[in-house]
């Protein structure tokens, strides 16, 4: 399950310098708000750092033009599915590393959180095209961050 988790981590939506939107689009407005919690998405594995990244997610999705608009609500519902499934099971996401933790965690606890972490992993399409998006709208081009193990 960790190595999952890392991998949803490290593919996520990305990092590095997301220098000014142009103008005064509301979109490219948004981006900018959240370019810390862009480049910091994935590097922090914790309850806390997931939610602000689904907040921030769910806030540009507001200002999203209709055609990446979908694909932001997405990105930021299974986001908040991972935070629901860690709460669910009464452990928050930062102590999903310690295998005595995980190993305590009933088997139907462990299924939900796989089916949220795969639920995550699966939005590998939707984050590759935010991303292209910002990049063509707003000028800003992402990188991935160095995941934290």
């Amino acid at each position: 399950m960790r190595k999952q988790w890392v991998s949803a981590a490290v593919a996520v939506l990305a990092a590095g310098s997301l220098a000014g939107c142009f103008g005064s689009d509301p979109y490219c407005s948004a981006v900018e708000e959240n370019e810390d919690v862009l480049n910091s998405f994935g590097a922090e594995r914790t309850d806390a750092a997931y939610a602000e990244y689904a907040s921030a997610a769910r806030q540009i999705a507001e200002a999203a033009p209709e055609r990446i608009q979908p694909d932001w609500v997405t990105i930021a519902d299974v986001t908040d599915g991972v935070i629901a499934a860690q709460e669910e099971a009464g452990v928050p996401l930062e102590k999903m590393g310690d295998s005595a933790t995980v190993a305590a965690l009933s088997q139907e606890q462990r299924d939900a959180l796989n089916e949220a972490y795969q639920a995550f992993n699966d939005t590998v399409e939707q984050r590759k095209a935010v991303v292209a998006d910002i990049d063509d709208q707003c000028g800003v081009t992402l990188e991935q961050p160095e995941a934290k193990e």
